[in-house]
Formats: C-alpha cells, structure tokens, sequence
C-alpha cells in the first residue's frame, strides 16, 4: 500500500475518527474526556488488528502515544499553587480542540456531499449570450442622422441604394386565403400559396397565414416532420373578407 494514500482501519479514517467513534459510541461529553478509559479502548483496538502496514499506521501510533502522555499527566498528583501562581492547563485541552476542529469539518463534509448530490440532479445550460461582444453605441442628434443621410449619395447626386415599395399586402393575401378556403372546405396545401415566385409576394403570403393564425381564422395540420402542411378553415367561423 503506498504511504501517501489515506489510512483505513476498518471503517475508520485516521486516528481521530476511530477516537470520535469511541466517545460518540460510549456518548461521552467531548469537553470532558474520560482519557484513561478512551485510552485503554484506543490502545485494544489496535492491539485487536491482526496485522497492518506500520509505515501507514504511523499517525495512529503517534495518536497512542500522546493519550498515554496525557493519562500520565492526568495521574500525577497535582502541586499546591504558591499564591500568585495560575493553575496548569488541562492537559486534555489540545485533545480537545483537534476533536472539535474535526467533528466541524466531518459534519461540514455531510453537507457538502448533500449538495452535490442535489446539485447532480440539476443541468444547467450555458449563458445564452455567452460569445457576444458587449459594444457602446454612440448617441447621436436628428442633425447628425440628416447629414448622414446627405452623404449617402454618389458624385452624381444619385442614391446609393433604392428600396422598392411592397407590391403585395399582407391584408389583401389574408382576404385571398379566406376566399380559397371558401371554395375548398377540404383545406389546402400551404405549397400552394408560396409558388408565385416572386420574393414580396412569398413573402406577404406566409406573414398572411401567420396573422391568420395568430386571428385563429385558420388552423394548419401536419401528419409528421417534413410532411406537407395543410391548411383548413377553423370551424364556426364565417372567413368574412377584411
């Protein structure tokens, strides 16, 4: 066994576990340690262990012997105080406070390993906005917009760009689905609005079915993914042109 692992005897982790196990198996008031009677169960139980690793052991034996050093302390009779004088700790004080420090942080483990349990329950999904690059946007005055406006023509005082105006309206494309539905009670296919060819006119057709929907004029129905979609009229209504 290689010495830089931690030491197990039995079910114990260290002297100090096998010590805690004793006084909290024998329900003894940690600020006030039997030492002889935990030291004689300390010392039994390593005598109790067949065989084991001295090497590893070490800070077991070294446990033993400081219990051993403070029973003999225990023992000796205690010397009258000249006056003046303050009286000599108690020998069990460092004992104690190793068992204090320890029993903290083995209860503070049982937390930790609580959450973390609960925390394994959990996934958590990277911020969404993770790779963006925050940037500050200069303000800037209805003049400044004008002027750049102004510069956006060529030495020929032409525009650098035309918009076209829209040659087809949502509104006139929703009142022409109402009316092919009208005629098709059986619904359609949603292909079928969209093969005109012209870009605006897709467009305008799919915004169309969209505000249809959002009206709930219509309802549209696919049997599985990459189907073709079907439109229908929704029962009840009248599909009056707007």
């Amino acid at each position: 066994m290689s010495s830089n692992l931690s030491l197990k005897l039995t079910a114990f982790e260290g002297p100090l576990d096998l010590l805690m196990h004793l006084i909290e198996r024998d329900k003894i008031d940690i600020y006030d340690i039997p030492i002889v009677s935990i030291t004689e169960q300390y010392i039994a139980y390593l005598r109790s262990m067949s065989e084991f690793d001295m090497e590893v052991a070490s800070e077991f034996l070294v446990m033993a012997a400081t219990l051993l050093q403070i029973k003999s302390r225990m023992l000796l009779p205690k010397e009258e105080l000249a006056e003046g004088e303050e009286e000599e700790a108690d020998p069990r004080q460092q004992l104690v406070e190793m068992l204090v420090e320890y029993r903290r942080i083995k209860r503070a483990a049982v937390e930790l390993t609580l959450l973390k349990h609960d925390a394994d329950r959990f996934w958590q999904r990277p911020p969404m906005f993770a790779n963006y690059v925050e940037r500050t946007i200069a303000q800037y005055s209805p003049q400044d917009l004008l002027l750049a406006l102004a510069s956006m023509t060529n030495n020929e005082g032409r525009p650098a760009a035309y918009i076209e105006p829209q040659a087809f309206s949502v509104q006139e494309k929703m009142t022409e689905i109402l009316h092919k539905l009208q005629s098709s009670p059986q619904g359609f296919i949603l292909s079928d609005l969209l093969q005109s060819g012209q870009r605006g006119e897709t467009v305008a057709a799919f915004l169309g079915v969209l505000e249809l929907l959002k009206m709930s004029m219509i309802t549209i129905s696919q049997a599985q993914a990459f189907a073709p979609i079907y439109i229908f009229a929704k029962q009840g209504d009248t599909h009056e042109s707007r």
